[in-house]
């Protein structure tokens, strides 16, 4: 062997080796050194191969004609040397360094014979500072799509130590996202399997949100996970995006494409960019519903889930849960709410800040009296809303139910792929208020 390096040609690297070689035109002769050029890749489907022989003179014409015309189908492929390395190996943004306290170690365990077995696990991301962790669906069902029973969470310690063990959960509780893979957990239990809170003297740091619509062809990204599952540190992979792709490898804008090295245990855990915001989640399989409702792993990949595809799931986070068996779905509207006797209609209409536009099917919740926003549980809205309503294609809402007059009141607007926008104490009515009142005119919402 005499020489090995990586080549970039047209954006893409290249293993160049060169070695001798001995040979012989039929046995019995004596035997021939020569030498050998060798140029490979890989990329998401294959290994590309490409060997000249000849003397040394030979060589170098034929390299000087043939390696600046060497490409791939694909630039989205997968680093010839490994890029994640432990946090004292590399060098990062300062911002980016905030996500460290926002990225958590999932494990997922089953109870067999009365015993919790580990049986996997990923990574996820603080993204309420109630405790709310958004991963991967996948991180917490075994290949056939069950379940599992436990999750337990691991928490950063320090640079290249093993996450410390927190607190734990039950998948079964969580807001389930199958056909989109994800899945927004809560712990509460403690290690000893008690009734725990996360909230009570526990900091749950969260990281500011990118807009999907702010990324860009040659970006630089961060992944951040925990691929050492059974206990290894936090890591941090670099990359650049490389394009958009849909489910299956459609035309769409389902996943974000990058060359950032994924690999199972990361699955989940955050995406941030310099500015350290969180721009999706780190996704390493491709996932399918099949006939039975299960869901299963088909492929594996080196993905980002766009952090806009889990709009419901963050705005459940940000109006507030509470885990409850059963309770999976991403459904954010009362189902029962009593009407008041007597009271003023309300009516706006709901517009998005950047564009505009119309913004159609968000959801308007006035919340009941005494009831503040830190006390929502979107599994309790029957109890705590007052009157709701869903905005139309115009995005004029009129609210279901009459408000009491007199009365100050929260407000909530919740709206796929908008901010949540939570108002404390935003309505005021008096004796004066007309029976029929718009009190804002026009609800602006942020786009993700």
């Amino acid at each position: 062997l005499d020489d090995s390096s990586v080549r970039s040609i047209s954006g893409h690297d290249w293993l160049r080796t060169v070695y001798r070689y001995a040979h012989v035109a039929e046995k019995g002769d004596v035997p021939r050194v020569d030498r050998a050029i060798e140029y490979a890749t890989i990329d998401r489907e294959q290994l590309y191969v490409i060997t000249m022989f000849g003397a040394p003179n030979q060589l170098e014409r034929i390299e000087d004609v043939v390696a600046p015309t060497l490409r791939v189908p694909t630039r989205t492929g997968l680093p010839l040397v490994p890029q994640s390395r432990t946090l004292s190996q590399r060098t990062y943004p300062n911002a980016v360094a905030r996500a460290f306290d926002s990225t958590v170690m999932v494990v997922a365990a089953d109870l067999i014979d009365g015993r919790l077995k580990p049986r996997g696990g990923g990574s996820g991301v603080v993204v309420g500072s109630d405790g709310s962790i958004l991963t991967n669906y996948h991180v917490i069902h075994n290949k056939d799509g069950k379940l599992h029973d436990v999750f337990v969470i691991g928490r950063f310690s320090q640079p290249d130590h093993a996450p410390q063990l927190w607190c734990a959960g039950r998948p079964s509780r969580g807001k389930l996202q199958r056909d989109l893979d994800l899945a927004l957990i809560k712990c509460d239990l403690d290690l000893d399997g008690r009734v725990w809170n996360p909230t009570n003297g526990s900091v749950w740091a969260t990281l500011p949100e990118g807009r999907s619509a702010d990324v860009r062809m040659g970006q630089r990204l961060w992944v951040l996970g925990y691929p050492d599952v059974g206990g290894g540190g936090l890591t941090l992979s670099e990359g650049q995006v490389e394009g958009w792709t849909g489910e299956d490898n459609t035309a769409g804008r389902d996943f974000i494409r990058t060359d950032a090295s994924i690999t199972h245990g990361n699955s989940g855990g955050p995406v941030v960019d310099d500015q350290g915001r969180l721009v999706g989640i780190a996704s390493a399989f491709r996932t399918r519903t099949v006939a039975s409702g299960n869901v299963v792993e088909t492929s594996q990949v080196g993905l980002v889930r766009p952090l806009s595809t889990a709009s419901c799931l963050l705005a459940i986070a940000t109006v507030g849960w509470t885990p409850l068996e059963g309770a999976n779905d991403c459904e954010l509207q009362p189902s029962a709410v009593e009407a008041p006797a007597e009271g003023v209609r309300l009516s706006s209409k709901v517009l998005d800040a950047a564009s505009e536009a119309p913004v159609a099917d968000a959801l308007v919740m006035i919340l009941k009296p005494g009831v503040d926003a830190k006390a929502v549980d979107v599994n309790r809205l029957d109890d705590q809303v007052l009157a709701w309503g869903r905005s139309n294609t115009q995005g004029e809402v009129q609210l279901k139910q009459p408000v009491p007059v007199p009365g100050t009141y929260t407000v909530m607007v919740v709206a796929g792929n908008y901010e949540p926008l939570i108002g404390e104490g935003e309505l005021h009515l008096d004796a004066n208020t007309p029976a029929y009142f718009d009190p804002w005119g026009k609800i602006w919402l942020r786009s993700r």
